[in-house]
């Protein structure tokens, strides 16, 4: 191992090559996932290199690359325009899903006729099933490793309000549809459901090309609604998501995937993304979070993060907001400011303010921030706190152990790191953690 890595430590994320069904799979997964890949800009980190020397870049050049984002006000238009469906919103950008659920549950009952208003309802619950699945840990997208998920057994109650809901709003979609093909509400709303049917399709039945064929549906549709009004800005986040994906593909990879009718271009993508998030519409705050994701693919990290701040500022009972807003920081070079980011969330997860069972990302994030600049007794304290705050998480609390226990042997604190590596074994965790820990207590970690 390498200590000066970014990624260092036990947890880092090991990046493997996508092949084009799994690029293409996650391109499914983004339409309707958008709200919360932002967990994943945490993991976002640069080279080495460049992080050294982004790390010297002084506070005005920071600002001015940050001013280059627009970010409008905390208000977005919704469908239709109720206090319920506001409130809504609020709580399910929070993750707040049971919440989220009664206020769109009232809602619907107050406008049974709108596709909107069922999609709303579609996505809170289905979203609850996928956080319940663990579903939502976003890092898992930024690889293949959500290909080769062990499939959890579903709530089979949620899944069928699910298909009751999507073919309730499908319903609706074409009723409206059969009085006016170019309805261009009822054509957007078909794309919403059927990218939640993708997100569905791949995530609960890992039915990846079930998933790509739903997912190009809901281009295809939000692709018409631009042709009949070029200013209904919602339907550019999908088509702006998809252009970004197709255009990041080689042509022979294109061909392969059967997606060669889609002309896709990254900068055209962001810049529809960018005009969806800019317009305060009701996929404004799903667009600020794709766009984030992507400008920090692109190592844009001081505009990502600018978006990042927008984010958790505006909902900040989102423990993945906060989580993402310290990544960007440490990403952009803000190391100091990414220390204290991640310690106002860790003194916030011990006050209960987040609804979120991975809280213990946060210690342990810091600790690996720590570990890449050698301040080997404050990352292992870092890590010492994952277990009190992981407990319905013991795959994490064994790993934070274990690096715990690295950490307090590069201090020279030889008997703690002992008793991590002890934890470790007496825990049964799984059987690689426990291999290394037998290893390590038998000679100090020395950083190889």
């Amino acid at each position: 191992m390498v200590e000066t890595d970014p990624n260092s430590g036990t947890g880092g994320m090991h990046r493997r090559q996508l092949c084009w069904w799994t690029q293409m799979a996650l391109a499914t997964v983004v339409l309707a996932l958008a709200g919360l890949l932002t967990a994943s800009l945490a993991a976002q980190e640069p080279p080495a290199q460049k992080q050294e020397k982004q790390e010297k870049e002084n506070s005005a050049a920071q600002h001015a690359e940050r001013a280059l984002v627009t970010i409008p006000g905390p208000h977005f238009r919704v469908q239709p325009r109720d206090l319920a469906t506001e409130e809504a919103f609020d709580h399910f950008y929070n993750m707040e899903y049971a919440d989220a659920i009664k206020e769109f549950e009232a809602a619907l009952a107050k406008y049974p006729n709108s596709p909107f208003a069922v999609n709303h309802l579609l996505e809170a619950v289905l979203f609850q099933e996928l956080h319940r699945e663990g579903k939502l840990d976003a890092q898992l997208y930024l690889s293949n490793e959500f290909v080769h998920m062990k499939k959890v057994e579903p709530n089979e109650e949620a899944i069928a309000r699910v298909k009751e809901l999507r073919e309730r709003a499908a319903s609706l979609e074409h009723e409206l549809l059969e009085k006016n093909p170019e309805d261009v509400n009822a054509l957007y709303a078909q794309s919403v459901t059927r990218g939640l049917l993708a997100a569905e399709e791949a995530l609960v039945g890992k039915q990846w090309f079930a998933a790509l064929r739903s997912g190009l549906g809901a281009y295809d549709d939000s692709k018409r609604v631009l042709q009949i009004d070029p200013n209904y800005n919602d339907a550019k986040l999908i088509v702006g998501i998809y252009n970004y994906v197709v255009g990041s593909l080689p042509w022979p990879v294109k061909l392969a995937a059967l997606v060669v009718t889609i002309h896709g271009s990254r900068s055209k993508g962001l810049q529809l993304i960018r005009e969806a998030a800019d317009a305060d519409g009701e996929a404004s705050v799903d667009a600020r979070t794709t766009l984030a994701l992507f400008l920090a693919r692109e190592h844009k990290y001081k505009q990502a993060l600018a978006l990042a701040t927008w984010l958790y500022t505006n909902f900040p009972r989102s423990f993945v907001y906060g989580l993402s807003e310290a990544g960007l920081m440490r990403s952009a070079g803000e190391v100091p400011e990414a220390i204290e980011a991640y310690r106002r969330l860790i003194a916030l997860a011990k006050q209960g303010k987040f609804r979120h069972e991975d809280v213990g990302l946060a210690p342990l994030n810091l600790g690996n921030l720590l570990r890449s600049k050698h301040h080997w007794l404050a990352a292992a304290h870092a890590y010492d706190e994952v277990a009190g705050l992981a407990k319905s998480r013991p795959d994490l609390a064994a790993l934070s152990r274990l690096d715990a226990g690295q950490m307090y042997d590069r201090a020279g604190q030889r008997k703690l790191a002992e008793q991590r590596y002890q934890e470790v074994i007496d825990g049964n965790s799984n059987e690689e953690l426990v291999e290394q820990a037998k290893h390590w207590l038998k000679q100090p970690y020395d950083g190889s």
